[in-house]
Formats: C-alpha cells, sequence, structure tokens
C-alpha cells in the first residue's frame, strides 16, 4: 500500500475544487449572501485590527501583513463571502455556465455585506475603547488616525493601481489555498501573498472598510459622516476587480478546461 501524502491536489482536482466553489457561490440566496458578506467584514475587520496592534508594537509592515492575513484565513477556512474573492466567479462567466446577472447580483450582495460587517464592527471597537477616546487617543488610536488619513490622501490612479497588484494576490492566495489538502498548508498558502501586498502598501477595499472608518471614528467623526471612505473604496474596489480578472485570464487555457467540467457539473445553471 502507497503510504505517501501529497499535501496538494492533482490539477484535476482542483479544477474541480474551482467549478464546485463557483456553482455553489451562484446558487448561494441572497439573504445568505449577505450574513456570509457581514461575516467575512468582520474577518478581515479582527485582521486589520490585529495589523494595527502589530503596528502599535513597533512590529513593522511584514509582521503586520502576517498579522492581518488571519482575516483571510478566516473567510477561507471557516467559511464567509469576500467580494474580491468572489472575483473567481468570472470563470464561470466566462465558460458561458453563469450570467453576467448573477455573477453582478453576487457581487453587489457580497460587497454590500462585506462593508456593513466592517463598518459595525469598527463601531464597536471604537465604542469599547479600545483606541482611547477623541482627544485623548491612545497609540493604537493615533495609529488608526494615522492610517486612514494615508489611505484618503492616495491620488485616484495610484490607488487604482495599487488594488490591481493586491488582487493579484489575493486571488492567488485563494488558488493556492484550493490546491492544499489540508488546513495547516492552507493557512501557508494564505499567509505570505498576503503579508506581501500589505508590506508593499497595496490596497485592498474590504481592509479599507474597516481600517478608514475605524480612523475617522477615532478621530471624533460621527459614523455618518464617515461615507468619504468612498473617496479611497471606489478606486481600490476598481483595482480590485481589474487585477482578479487579470490573474484570472491570463491562462485562456485553464479556463476552457474548468469551463469544460462546469458545464459537466451543472448543465443548467446559466440564469
Amino acid at each position: 500500500m502507497d503510504t505517501s501524502y501529497a499535501p496538494s491536489l492533482s490539477h484535476k482536482d482542483v479544477s474541480n475544487a474551482i467549478s464546485k466553489l463557483g456553482i455553489k457561490k451562484a446558487n448561494t440566496k441572497i439573504w445568505q449572501l449577505l450574513l456570509l458578506g457581514i461575516l467575512a467584514g468582520l474577518y478581515i475587520g479582527f485582521g486589520g485590527q490585529l495589523f494595527l496592534v502589530t503596528m502599535a508594537s513597533g512590529m513593522g509592515k511584514v509582521a503586520g501583513g502576517i498579522m492581518f492575513s488571519v482575516g483571510l484565513i478566516l473567510v477561507v477556512v471557516a467559511g464567509a463571502e469576500l467580494f474580491t474573492g468572489n472575483v473567481t466567479i468570472l470563470i464561470g462567466v466566462l465558460s458561458t455556465v453563469i450570467s453576467r446577472r448573477r455573477m453582478l447580483k453576487n457581487w453587489m450582495v457580497v460587497y454590500i455585506g462585506n462593508f456593513v460587517g466592517s463598518i459595525v464592527f469598527a463601531w464597536l471597537v471604537y465604542k469599547a475603547g479600545l483606541l482611547g477616546k477623541a482627544g485623548a487617543l491612545n497609540d493604537l488610536g493615533d495609529l488608526s488616525v494615522k492610517v486612514a488619513e494615508y489611505k484618503l490622501a492616495i491620488p485616484f490612479i495610484q490607488a487604482f493601481i495599487r488594488g490591481i497588484f493586491c488582487n493579484i494576490l489575493v486571488i492567488l492566495a485563494i488558488i493556492m489555498a484550493i490546491m492544499a489538502k489540508d488546513i495547516v498548508s492552507k493557512i501557508f498558502c494564505i499567509i505570505f501573498p498576503i503579508a506581501c501586498f500589505v508590506a508593499c502598501g497595496f490596497e485592498h477595499c474590504v481592509a479599507n472598510m474597516y481600517l478608514i472608518p475605524l480612523g475617522l471614528l477615532a478621530k471624533g467623526i460621527p459614523l455618518y459622516k464617515t461615507f468619504v471612505v468612498f473617496d479611497n473604496l471606489v478606486p481600490v474596489t476598481l483595482g480590485n476587480i481589474l487585477g482578479g480578472i487579470f490573474i484570472l485570464t491570463i491562462h485562456p487555457n485553464r479556463i476552457r478546461q474548468i469551463g469544460t467540467l462546469f458545464k459537466k457539473s451543472s448543465p443548467n445553471i446559466r440564469q
């Protein structure tokens, strides 16, 4: 008996896993997408808060990036719907198995859920007194303000390009996590691409849904006025979408292969 252990799936198994994941996402009900999107916003908020704590401790951006990866680890391993990861549904659209309308509906609902989860978590962290209070912030509160101001000052085109680079790495992390068979391997597949994008200064729209409102709240700006966050979210979101599309379409032969598996698995999914 062959007792050797292969830590990753075969190419055929990976293709099957991706196709099944796409079908599952396409068939998820709207209320489920919204709740799972809120959950993902919460998870990324945990990662964002851990990033701030790490940075405030003087451990640097690389360590902060490693700590931030806990957000995507929770999304992938524990399960949730993350907008930047759901760009993978594009594979089903390109193979004509999933309609563009279904994909856009998924993206919109998940995006709203991510935003709600992130901003509510930011409000709760602020109310918990972890940042101090306006006019008497602790080191963590001062850092959160600086991070928010820095992100809002990034010019549109720069934020857009940084968003492209970011989601290339996020999608690669998700693909590699799908390839890995066990949880420990999945975690390691996620940590390094995410640490790379954080340390390099790339921009992730869901992370910014948490970090920017948190800094604005720490600064004493009421929650209903924190929608200035979209000055950053618009270019970053567009960049995240383009980056995900780029990395998914750069190997057209693989897309055709996955498309064939989609059709075999669910010929009537398109609506």
